[in-house]
């Protein structure tokens, strides 16, 4: 057990009444996501400050997360892998914003439509996914999804505007951040996810 659970669970455990319809369980595991969101944040600002991307790693995590609030999606078992492989994401996404040809504005107008179109369709199709914990009410779902589409919409609007205004690295980074969303939705990232924790295992 980790740290993060230890803590999360005695903090859990002192908040939680006797008889309220949410467990220890389901409350320290939501605690211990927020602390290791809290670590990942501080770690991913001072790496993007090695690398000089700040302003697109903020970007990039803030709009991935906060579809993915409302979407879901793949995740390992293991909080210390979804916490280096989330940072490595974001910083590598924060670097692409960063380095995609900014010159252009054709390129950049196409990027932002063509990468909202895909991930309206994903989203469309997978969103929200399967709560771990919590089974979700069919009205919800339907709810979380009109939300994340009608951002999607708005999102795309507002990049464009972006990239009129001559600010295409932030309408890179929108984008980069929708289809990294979308594509951890997809079924074929479960899949892979899945393929990849088992050869681990085998070796472990």
């Amino acid at each position: 057990m980790s740290w993060a659970e230890k803590l999360s669970i005695r903090i859990a455990r002192k908040i939680v009444p006797a008889g309220d319809s949410y467990t220890v369980g389901q409350v320290s595991h939501g605690i211990e996501i927020f602390l290791w969101q809290v670590l990942g944040a501080v770690s991913l600002i001072a790496i993007s400050t090695l690398f000089d991307c700040v302003v697109e790693a903020i970007t990039v995590s803030g709009i991935y997360m906060l579809l993915r609030n409302f979407t879901g999606g793949v995740h390992f078992k293991g909080a210390l892998a979804c916490f280096i492989t989330g940072n490595v994401l974001m910083l590598a996404a924060a670097l692409l914003a960063k380095q995609l040809p900014a010159d252009h504005g054709w390129f950049s107008f196409w990027f932002v439509l063509s990468s909202t179109v895909l991930s309206f369709w994903i989203n469309l199709r997978y969103a929200p996914a399967p709560h771990t914990y919590v089974q979700i009410d069919e009205h919800i779902r339907r709810r979380n999804r009109k939300t994340i589409l009608l951002i999607l919409i708005a999102g795309c609007a507002i990049s464009q505007i972006l990239v009129y205004f001559d600010y295409k690295q932030l309408g890179h980074a929108y984008s980069i951040a929708v289809l990294l969303q979308s594509l951890l939705l997809h079924p074929l990232a479960y899949r892979a996810m899945e393929q990849y924790e088992k050869s681990f295992s085998r070796k472990g």
